[in-house]
């Protein structure tokens, strides 16, 4: 497989007045070409903060350390000019909040215009034209009033359909996106996910999906990664993830699905997300594992490939 992003050893810690928060442990991960691979964890666990390393966007409390390789190019090597050409020309981003995303004081269309220009000697009429073409793609029926709107004039999902017009704007070959259904109602989410499958597979682009629901993964993500209090512990395909969960915790999230019939007993899990400004030493499941062992107190487990394409970060598989 083509790898489009590879995350190595990926630490971020943030400086704050209470102490070092360590948020990411070491994250691991890559996304294939033309493949559409989910993030999925508790809030705080540092899903978002993964996808803000990769854009190089985080605050300035915060020490990076470790790397993260797109297309063959170390990104935390890069100068701030030249990540500024690369964000929206190669990565873009989908954020969860479109209320938010977009200023409510211009419109629509002066706003992807500014973001067309920013990166293509395109004149404005052209930009225009463009713009009116993605809007189209992504299924707002009139362009012509979209551009002329301001935010406030339109609904959560046109909103997010006018985001994701922006992110494909230039043609980027990896697309982040953020919780883009959280602030959605449940039938608008479904239109906007099938969207992003349905362009994603027109143009070609890997996708980064970060969520907190594996009802979305299932339906969408062609593999998942697991993540728990800044770790990676478990990555595997859709299918396998499912049928074979192999980490404490991934076993835990499944076992407090319901079923439709009812009769599967619930499993809450105990305990609590730890601190990540005092994180416990080891696996940082190891407080609420109900396999504990010695050495989880002491040892972080690797991540280990299993089996073919399945990869968990567990004492009970070796990782060491």
């Amino acid at each position: 497989m083509n790898v489009k992003l590879s995350i190595r050893d990926l630490f971020v810690d943030f400086a704050t007045p209470l102490g070092v928060a360590k948020v990411l442990n070491g994250v691991n991960l890559d996304v294939y070409q033309g493949e559409v691979f989910g993030v999925v964890g508790e809030t705080g666990c540092g899903k978002s903060v993964t996808s803000m390393s990769i854009l190089r966007v985080l605050p300035q409390n915060a020490y990076v350390r470790g790397s993260i390789v797109f297309e063959g190019e170390e990104l935390l090597e890069k100068t701030e000019e030249e990540m500024r050409e690369i964000r929206g020309s190669k990565i873009s981003m989908v954020f969860q909040d479109p209320m938010t995303s977009l200023n409510p004081l211009f419109k629509i269309g002066e706003q992807m215009i500014d973001v067309v220009r920013a990166h293509r000697s395109v004149g404005k009429r052209e930009a225009l034209d463009m713009i009116s073409s993605l809007l189209a793609d992504v299924r707002l029926s009139d362009p012509s009033r979209i551009v002329s709107s301001y935010p406030h004039e339109l609904s959560g999902g046109m909103k997010q359909r006018v985001m994701i017009a922006m992110a494909l704007s230039l043609k980027p070959s990896l697309i982040i996106a953020d919780e883009p259904t959280t602030a959605l109602d449940v039938t608008v989410q479904r239109q906007v996910l099938d969207l992003i499958l349905e362009l994603q597979e027109k143009y070609g682009f890997s996708v980064l999906l970060i969520t907190h629901d594996l009802g979305v993964v299932a339906e969408t993500c062609d593999r998942v990664g697991i993540m728990y209090a800044g770790d990676v512990v478990e990555i595997a395909p859709i299918e396998k993830l499912f049928s074979n969960p192999l980490h404490p915790y991934t076993r835990a999230l499944l076992s407090v699905i319901p079923d439709i019939s009812g009769k599967k007993r619930l499993t809450p899990l105990g305990g609590s997300v730890p601190s990540l400004l005092h994180p416990p030493t080891g696996c940082r499941f190891h407080p609420r594992c109900r396999f504990l062992k010695d050495v989880c107190r002491q040892d972080k487990p690797i991540l280990l490939e299993v089996e073919d394409e399945h990869f968990v970060s567990c004492h009970l598989y070796g990782g060491r």
